[in-house]
């Protein structure tokens, strides 16, 4: 097996032909850590701590330059958790599969440490090993102005084992999102010389980063405020001070929505590369779950409460919606695969059957599991909100509604429900 110190020898002359010197120590123990194999990888305020730096000055400046500096070796992203499987792409593209340093070592058969010189075969087999283990793990990039939000961010989110890199402003934002790709955004809203609300229609406005997922970060707790974030293209709005477990959650859903779109733009590229027209994010001519292209979008909205279920009905109907009315679980559970209608607002107190069982047995009906559900309820706590994602809620707000957010949540989700149909078109079709 190859050991993560020849590894390291390799990444060194690489390193130094690139930057024209050596790793230095620091340097050497950040990537020593990041080829690894065989237990959870450290955090870098864990690094930090063993070496007796600080674990910004770790995340911030030498794990950024770092990975930067290989990413311009490879021409691409190289992260922390694909650096060995780089490493070993670039041992298998190399004619003699050693540089400098380690010719002499294959004209003995050992290596420097006189270790016998791994085979093709055992290269191979390493190499297969590392693939897609490592680099799947998200990568996400933190934007805030505020060193003490983003070190806090940073820590949570690496401790759940996602890539990390921060920016601290809206141009550093920009730049590093064209460079990285991240997988998801996570962007503060007041910060000096750009808003996050302008970083955001840029990021839309580039063919780059258009589709990465945007979750607006903020203090700014008004109705309008989250509107404005739906409006320039956030996917998602999550108030400070930030509840750690529901934040996650949320990065988890917007991740896996992100990899919806990329999987459908990739997919209409193949199907048709002469028409350069993506989707366009709106949702006009939602597909109507009774097959009619031509129908509104419709929304079945479930409710025990006579007062609610007017009061959502009237909402959604002057917005243009078909509505539906169920006033119990099993009545949603009777009508929903019948009507098969675009989206489910629906209660969780309901006197029969609660609305986390209606979803789940929604989700496990062929007919109906691909039907966005969000979840409309007076339960404003934590894990009631933990519950509904994991019981397959596509959303979860809570009563008193905000009438304005909950029409920007409810388009998100149609606008999501005809990208997956979509999808689910192409992937129908038959291969020649």
């Amino acid at each position: 097996m190859l050991d993560s110190e020849r590894l390291l020898e390799f990444a060194d002359q690489l390193f130094t032909a690139h930057a024209g010197n050596e790793l230095n120590n620091v340097q050497r123990h950040v990537l020593s850590e990041a080829l690894i194999t065989g237990s959870k990888p450290k955090t870098y305020d864990q690094i930090a701590a063993e070496i007796g730096y600080s674990g910004v000055y770790i995340r911030t400046v030498v794990a950024r330059d770092l990975w930067q500096s290989f990413s311009e070796i490879a021409g691409k992203r190289v992260t922390r958790r694909d650096m060995r499987t780089f490493l070993l792409e670039q041992l298998r593209a190399s004619d003699t599969g050693r540089l400098s340093k380690m010719e002499t070592a294959l004209e003995t058969g050992t290596t420097a440490a006189g270790m016998v010189e791994p085979s093709d075969a055992a290269l191979d087999d390493m190499f297969a090993s590392s693939v897609g283990s490592p680099s799947s793990v998200p990568c996400l990039l933190v934007v805030d102005d505020q060193p003490h939000n983003l070190a806090l961010l940073t820590e949570v989110l690496e401790h759940e084992n996602y890539e990390v890199w921060p920016a601290t402003s809206g141009a550093d934002a920009l730049k590093k999102a064209g460079m990285l790709l991240p997988d998801l955004i996570l962007l503060d809203v007041n910060m000096p010389g750009m808003t996050g609300y302008e970083v955001c229609r840029q990021l839309k406005a580039d063919s780059r980063t258009q589709l990465i997922p945007v979750i607006f970060v903020s203090a700014l707790d008004e109705s309008w405020d989250k509107v404005q974030g739906f409006s320039v293209g956030g996917t998602d709005y999550i108030t400070k001070p930030v509840d750690t477990l529901e934040a996650l959650v949320r990065i988890e859903h917007q991740i896996q929505i992100g990899a919806t779109r990329a999987q459908l733009s990739n997919s209409l590229e193949n199907e048709q590369p002469q028409d350069s027209a993506q989707p366009s994010g709106t949702i006009e001519n939602v597909p109507s779950g009774r097959g009619r292209s031509d129908a509104k979008a419709s929304i079945m909205v479930v409710d025990d409460d006579p007062k609610n279920l007017s009061l959502l009905t009237h909402l959604m109907e002057e917005e243009g919606y078909d509505v539906w009315q169920a006033e119990t679980g099993a009545h949603a559970l009777r009508f929903a695969p019948t009507v098969l209608p675009d989206l489910i607002l629906l209660d969780i107190n309901l006197p029969d059957i609660g609305g986390y069982d209606v979803c789940h047995q929604l989700k496990m009906n062929d007919a109906t599991k691909l039907i966005p559900v969000i979840f409309v309820s007076a339960l404003n706590e934590t894990w009631d909100k933990v519950k509904g994602f994991a019981a397959g809620g596509s959303d979860y707000v809570t009563k008193p509604l905000e009438i304005l957010e909950l029409n920007c949540r409810i388009r998100n989700q149609l606008q999501l429900r005809q990208l997956r149909a979509k999808l689910s078109s192409l992937n129908a079709k038959p291969t020649d």
